[in-house]
């Protein structure tokens, strides 16, 4: 172990999800919002769940080997007739910019695999 590890903690290799300049989305404002009437403390982190829908399973597996390769906690179901469904988990403040650039990231993944990015869902923090 070099000596850095003795000051930084050595987690899961993930790579940092900065904030977007790019304009918010209106359901990502639409989801702050309903958090601070919540009472959710929006400057804590949260536990944020990221949903993507892919056509059938191999694509939805592939998307499922990038996303844990970038240090998130996935899940994969399946929903209706042929369509699955990838919850990717993270912690993060959600803040304008975070919640912009995670829909850019999960946007970018579903668009490679031929699937589509249907949101994200955090419960409140106190």
């Amino acid at each position: 172990m070099d000596w850095l590890g003795y000051f930084v903690p050595r987690f899961a290799h993930r790579k940092p999800l900065f904030e977007s300049l790019a304009p918010p989305q209106q359901d990502d404002l639409a989801q702050l919002e309903e958090l601070r009437l919540g009472g959710s403390k929006l400057k804590l982190p949260h536990p944020v769940r990221a949903f993507l829908d892919f056509p059938d399973e191999a694509k939805a597996r592939l998307a499922m080997d990038m996303l844990m390769k970038d240090g998130y906690k996935v899940q994969l179901r399946m929903q209706a007739a042929d369509s699955w469904v990838v919850t990717a988990i993270t912690t993060l403040v959600p803040t304008v910019g975070t919640m912009t650039r995670l829909r850019e990231v999960m946007k970018g993944i579903a668009e490679a695999f031929d699937g589509a990015y249907t949101g994200w869902g955090a419960p409140p923090v106190y």
